[in-house]
């Protein structure tokens, strides 16, 4: 029988996991429940559009804002994204990382 791989005390305690991007640490906050389908009402498509979108963008800065934080544990927002030199792919993959850790 293979070994199931620990689940990482900062998940389990709603820590998040950590999230390398661009050479720079994030921290990334497992989902809540209450927010579920504001989540699901996120553009996972292509995130071209969400850029071009201002209501989309706006949705989307306003999750990211409670679910991802830089090193200082300062809240991130698609415009200090831009600042710490993200690219589209690398916002694609913030959203595939709350996924992946909230199980």
């Amino acid at each position: 029988m293979a070994k199931k791989e620990a689940t990482p005390l900062s998940v389990m305690t709603n820590g998040g996991g950590g999230f390398l991007i661009q050479g720079k640490e994030y921290t990334v906050k497992t989902l809540k429940i209450k927010d579920y389908d504001e989540f699901n009402k996120l553009n996972f498509g292509n995130q071209f559009v969400t850029l071009s979108d201002p209501a989309e963008m706006e949705k989307t800065n306003k999750f990211m804002a409670r679910y991802l934080f830089d090193a200082t544990g300062e809240p991130m927002t698609i415009e200090k994204t831009g600042a710490d030199d993200w690219d589209i792919v690398d916002l694609k993959n913030f959203l595939r990382k709350v996924i992946e850790i909230s199980g």
